[in-house]
């Protein structure tokens, strides 16, 4: 397929293979390690160490759906290829509306790697370091957060793609709603590209959507600093009813 950025390939190089492995490879061992300091502080009480552990993943998870949305809203909307840190990111996701296809066709590390850079070892290592040894839980929500937002962008390639492509595991974590799935994405793809932008489960995306949450953050933005969203760029009609205080799609 063709690329939409200059220089971009679909193609696993090794350095992405490297920095995806180690960072993934991190993220699962700060997991264990503060699972185990988490049943030691238990005394070695399966039971409860199992259901905050379990507790703690899943509102991970949650909130790593909120996170992508916000993140996707984000990079959407402003910024460009040039932005410092994030404009690669940027870029890629700005470029997808252009050409949604060929997230399909890239391989795994090639497709994650640049959420490595926000969401990697730094972060989650800072975190747990602030936290300190006797708080355990905030390692493992962090840790297991940041591999969330790296892997919504696997969850988000899976959207994209049709059920003869996909494997029997993943359709059903997308029919069980813990990966986003195809006919809830599909929605976001609708020029101006102004909802649905949670892309780990899409839990989330109704709630924000009907709130008008991202609608509000658009005034706020512009009321700050006069920066329109891309959104509004594509619709002036949305962005007159947003100015309005009118926040519905």
């Amino acid at each position: 397929s063709q690329v939409v950025l200059e220089g971009d390939s679909l193609e696993t190089k090794p350095y992405q293979a490297a920095f995806v492995s180690a960072t993934l490879l991190s993220h699962a061992a700060f997991s264990f390690n503060a699972i185990a300091t988490l049943s030691s502080m238990n005394g070695g009480h399966g039971a409860l160490t199992l259901v905050q552990a379990v507790a703690t993943i899943v509102s991970s998870w949650a909130v790593a759906d909120l996170g992508s949305g916000i993140l996707h809203w984000s990079v959407d909307n402003y910024g460009n290829g040039r932005t410092p840190i994030m404009g690669g990111i940027i870029s890629a996701f700005q470029g997808h509306h252009s050409a949604p296809w060929t997230i399909t066709e890239r391989e795994f590390c090639n497709n994650v790697h640049k959420l490595c850079i926000p969401f990697g070892i730094p972060t989650v290592a800072a975190i747990s370091f602030l936290a300190g040894p006797s708080h355990p839980m905030v390692s493992l929500f962090f840790a297991v957060f940041c591999t969330m937002e790296i892997m919504s962008q696997e969850f988000h390639k899976w959207a994209h793609m049709t059920p003869k492509q996909l494997n029997p595991v993943i359709m059903s974590l997308q029919k069980l709603n813990l990966t986003i799935g195809r006919i809830s994405h599909a929605q976001h793809h609708i020029a101006p590209y102004d909802g649905n932008y949670c892309i780990v489960s899409g839990v989330w995306n109704k709630v924000l959507d009907e709130s008008g949450f991202f609608r509000k953050l658009e005034r706020i933005v512009y009321k700050m600093n006069g920066i329109e969203s891309n959104s509004w760029k594509l619709d002036a009609k949305l962005r007159q009813k947003t100015l309005a205080g009118d926040y519905t799609l």
